[in-house]
């Protein structure tokens, strides 16, 4: 099998070295069917910096930009010259008709390392995927690719085994759409994805993915560990609540800001794996994709259930007519976004996200929308005290007694910060008017709830000062005591030494034969009488 591979690989060559060899004389206008296949040629071949998105098809379409393959053109010289181009950034093969020579234009596209953006529309007509493995290995500058042709079990092998091969590639992006894969097709691919961890967009739409391949793609990113990828598009699959599950348990540990599960077989019960994923502290999703999803009032409760306490969602797309959501379902969303219970519930509600239900949310109910607009224009802060002012016309301050009089200018500050924003109203029902009223009202509940507090207060006060006063005093008297202590051994060390000198001047007089008797007598006859002594 191997010699096989090498003979064929071995033919490729000798076939870029054919075009090596003539590209030198050939005539551009005799090697293809057109003036403006021969100008893309010259183009390539110059090159033309300005040149850098190629289009192939067999369709009849007057752009500068497209290569419209029809009798006449040789499909081996398109590849060589996009070989040999430094400059080509995009290179999108629609379809290419009778073209000849699909072989030698692969050939040709192997040699190329400029190539970003790679994309497939068309079947290859026999020609394995494989011989692309070089293209994939050597090009460092591809980032997307892009297949959406029907793609059979043996072609998902090929594809398979190219992405295995170029591990740890440039690769960012890959798109596959629309290529019919089995079930077994996708989870092969699924599983040489394991090579590509440095994936940042997946997009997989209409494919048939089942179970098989949910399971598949699961065990590749639980394989990637922290990966980078960051959006997963698996809209229009027959995927079920057990195929949900076994993605959410790959996508714990991702990056995911994005994932789309539009037109898929879920319910609201499988939505329950998912919720337990939006509250988990390392979810980072910003929208999530149910639309012609039917999951139903369950599905509604389980969603505002898991986003209590989420701070990444941004929006929730889905049709209302079509997800099977009543005014129950309505009603667990609209205590998400705003919990009536208490003060402190209404204000723990999520703030964060800004769209439920389709994009513009015509059908979103009015109550809900005005929500989500507090939400996208205020901020967290002043939205939590449009909502705190809206379903709380009395408020009551006995649950904040407990902090006592730290709150009360912390109540002070909310109701100025109220007032001062009230141009801003953006339509809410409460009246201007009644701020000034409630804020007297909350203020009165708040000092007459406080008196007890104030001479407990007080009195604590007191003490704190005087235990201070105390430390202070006790200090002081320690340090002078100290100081004492002090004085008192320096005036006995000092008596100690004062009676040693006494003693040895004493025992000197007796050595020199008694102290001086008369007045004239002293110190300076006994230095005289010392120096006759010496003379002497």
């Amino acid at each position: 099998m191997n010699v096989s591979i090498d003979r064929q690989r071995a033919m490729e060559r000798r076939d870029f070295d054919y075009y090596e060899a003539r590209a030198r004389d050939v005539k551009l206008e005799d090697i293809t069917s057109c003036d403006g296949n021969a100008e893309i040629l010259q183009q390539l071949r110059d090159p033309d910096t300005s040149f850098y998105t190629l289009r192939i098809t067999d369709d009849d379409i007057a752009d500068d930009d497209y290569f419209v393959v029809s009798e006449g053109d040789d499909l081996g010289w398109l590849g060589y010259f996009i070989g040999k181009s430094k400059y080509l950034e995009d290179l999108l093969i629609y379809s290419w008709g009778e073209g000849e020579n699909i072989e030698a234009f692969m050939e040709g596209i192997n040699h190329n390392e400029s190539i970003d953006l790679f994309h497939i529309g068309t079947d290859l007509r026999g020609v394995s995927f494989r011989n692309l493995g070089p293209f994939f290995r050597n090009n460092n500058s591809l980032v997307q690719l892009e297949i959406s042709f029907e793609v059979g079990l043996e072609c998902a092998q090929s594809i398979a085994f190219v992405l295995g091969e170029s591990q740890y590639h440039s690769l960012a992006h890959i798109h596959v759409e629309g290529c019919h894969l089995s079930d077994e097709g996708f989870a092969v691919i699924a599983t040489a994805l394991g090579f590509q961890p440095q994936l940042e967009r997946l997009r997989l739409e209409r494919n048939n993915i089942g179970l098989m391949g949910c399971t598949a793609l699961g065990a590749t990113l639980r394989g990637w560990g922290t990966s980078n990828l960051t959006i997963l598009d698996l809209d229009n699959n027959p995927i079920d609540d057990q195929g949900l599950q076994e993605l959410v348990a790959g996508i714990t540990n991702a990056k995911l800001e994005e994932l789309w599960l539009s037109g898929t077989l879920i319910t609201g019960a499988g939505l329950r794996s998912l919720s337990t994923y939006l509250q988990s502290e390392s979810c980072c999703l910003r929208t999530l994709d149910l639309t012609r999803v039917d999951f139903g009032d369950e599905g509604a409760m389980v969603l505002a259930d898991g986003l209590r306490g989420n701070k990444s969602l941004n929006s929730l797309y889905f049709d209302p007519d079509d997800s099977g959501i009543t005014d129950d379902g309505w009603a667990a969303f609209s205590k998400l976004l705003c919990d009536p219970t208490s003060i402190n519930s209404t204000y723990l509600s999520n703030h964060k996200i800004k769209r439920i239900g389709e994009p513009v949310m015509l059908r979103t109910p009015l109550n809900i929308r005005r929500y989500l607009g507090l939400n996208e224009h205020l901020g967290r802060r002043h939205a939590a005290m449009k909502k705190i002012l809206k379903s709380h016309p009395d408020l009551e301050m006995e649950p904040f007694f407990q902090l006592k009089l730290k709150l009360l200018p912390v109540v002070v500050n909310w109701f100025r910060s109220a007032r001062s924003r009230w141009a801003n109203d953006l339509g809410e029902s409460i009246q201007r008017g009644s701020l000034p009223s409630r804020e007297l009202s909350a203020l009165y509940k708040f000092v007459r709830g406080m008196p007890a507090f104030a001479v407990t207060s007080y009195c604590q006060q007191l003490v704190m000062n005087a235990q201070a006063k105390r430390r202070r005093i006790d200090y002081e008297l320690r340090r002078l005591e100290d100081e004492r202590q002090r004085l008192e051994d320096d005036r006995r060390r000092l008596d100690g030494e004062r009676c040693r000198l006494d003693y040895d001047e004493e025992a000197a007089w007796v050595i020199l034969g008694g102290r001086p008797t008369s007045e004239g007598e002293g110190s300076g006859d006994f230095v005289s009488g010392s120096k006759r002594r010496r003379q002497e």
